[in-house]
């Protein structure tokens, strides 16, 4: 009567042995598939087939135009992007099999987001305003309003405000419109009289 439960016991074991669980999680690079882990493919290569117990993951490099970044086991590569010259866009660095291309706008624009699917001009900062900060292929135009004894004349994505002409004769400090060169002489009903060089010119 004690040697029934034993041998139980023991025919037990011994099929656990040869029958293991079935792995419920696998390694780093590897993906659990008809309780089996398999290998990811490689970054720049697609899944054709899982693998079985006697074969390994089998893996196909992406074609010309495609790629994938990181290990995976997608059926399919994603296509490079376009970087479509009706949206102002040019390729920057063209993709690979392991990365996608990068878009940069033409010259005199910038990305309207940070993925840039489109362009669009520079600001202009107006008289009054120099550029602070010039804009780059992701960024617009920073402008600052000119500050006393500096001026600009001009609506420009380039230009930073200029330095007023000093009298000759004078160390004192230049005055004040921004968007003038000059000393203001006298303003009679709003039109001012600016000098610069020793003449005097109307506004």
């Amino acid at each position: 009567m004690v040697r029934l439960p034993l041998q139980c016991l023991l025919w037990g074991s011994f099929l656990t042995a040869v029958h293991p669980e079935p792995p419920t999680s696998c390694r780093e690079n590897q993906y659990l598939t008809n309780s089996r882990c398999c290998n990811l493919c490689p970054p720049g290569q697609k899944l054709v087939n899982d693998c079985t117990e006697v074969t390994e993951t089998e893996c196909l490099p992406c074609s010309k135009g495609e790629f994938l970044a990181t290990r995976n086991r997608e059926k399919y590569c994603h296509q490079h992007r376009y970087c479509n010259p009706n949206l102002g866009l040019q390729i920057q660095t063209e993709g690979t099999s392991i990365t996608d291309t990068v878009c940069i706008c033409d010259e005199g624009h910038h990305c309207t987001s940070h993925t840039c699917e489109s362009c669009t001009p520079h600001s202009l900062c107006l008289p009054g305003f120099g550029v602070e900060q010039m804009a780059t292929g992701v960024s617009d135009t920073i402008c600052e309003p000119c500050s006393v004894g500096f001026f600009s004349s001009v609506s420009s994505a380039f230009e930073k405000c200029h330095p007023w002409t000093r009298f000759p004769e004078s160390d004192a400090s230049p005055g004040g419109d921004p968007h003038h060169d000059g000393d203001p002489v006298h303003c009679p009903v709003g039109i001012c009289l600016y000098q610069k060089d020793g003449q005097e010119a109307g506004d």
